[in-house]
């Protein structure tokens, strides 16, 4: 764990530690500003899915699509093309119909099907299909999300969302938030302005300060950090 890291996480322990039993506690909110087709969204994505994993229990995770070029009309355009937008419909899509504890099990793995195809591919309906079916996502909420995907006011729903991101300022992807404060971006192929440190463990020390922040300095199960204790002579 780097020094960044182990200070935040050191902080919260001295609150001390519990488990955290039943739904008696607040989530942590974890926001994602990406593009679908965008190597550095992919890049993070791949890198913090096995964080994502072990945390779902205590993170409300949140994609929010990061727009291009402003067009003349007002309404913004795809960094990547056309194929690119329609790839955020898709990732919007599901989001729209998966609850809040569903993220990382629908969502999330949804949106890493996605980038485990070619990434001409993201965008296409039979990979959303296909990635429907990978994430394990019921029948009822695939019909409702492929309709969503067919919907004429698709576009709008995106253009909603691209807006709400430009108001917040954000221009680049993967930029991502926890609470709505800004913890890190990667961008070019390079992080940048990450303060935390920008390996798996920083990220988990991150959110874990987080959630005890938000619950009275409890920490889950999950977060707690090994007690060390001398090897006992044979």
């Amino acid at each position: 764990m780097s020094k960044p890291a182990a200070v935040v996480i050191l902080l919260f322990l001295g609150f001390g530690c519990c488990s955290v039993a039943g739904n008696n506690f607040t989530r942590v909110n974890v926001d994602f500003f990406v593009m679908s087709k965008c190597p550095d969204a992919v890049y993070v994505e791949t890198l913090l899915d096995p964080v994502l994993q072990e945390l779902k229990g205590i993170l409300a995770l949140n994609m929010r699509m990061v727009p291009g070029e402003k067009k003349t009309d007002g309404s913004y355009a795809c960094k990547h093309g056309s194929t690119e937008c329609a790839g955020n419909i898709q990732d919007l899509c599901v989001q729209q119909y998966t609850r809040v504890p569903q993220r990382y099990n629908w969502l999330y793995k949804f949106v890493m099907c996605c980038n485990s195809m070619d990434m001409y591919y993201i965008g296409d309906v039979e990979t959303a299909t296909t990635c429907l079916k990978e994430a394990k996502i019921p029948d009822v909420a695939a019909t409702k999300i492929m309709a969503c995907i067919a919907d004429p006011g698709k576009d709008e729903m995106l253009q909603k969302d691209l807006r709400n991101t430009a108001a917040l300022g954000v221009q680049k992807s993967c930029t991502i938030k926890v609470e709505g404060k800004y913890i890190c971006l990667r961008d070019g192929g390079q992080w940048k302005d990450c303060p935390g440190g920008t390996n798996p463990e920083d990220f988990k020390a991150i959110f874990c300060a987080a959630f005890a922040a938000k619950n009275n300095g409890r920490m889950p199960r999950v977060c707690q950090v090994p007690r060390r204790t001398p090897l006992t002579a044979p």
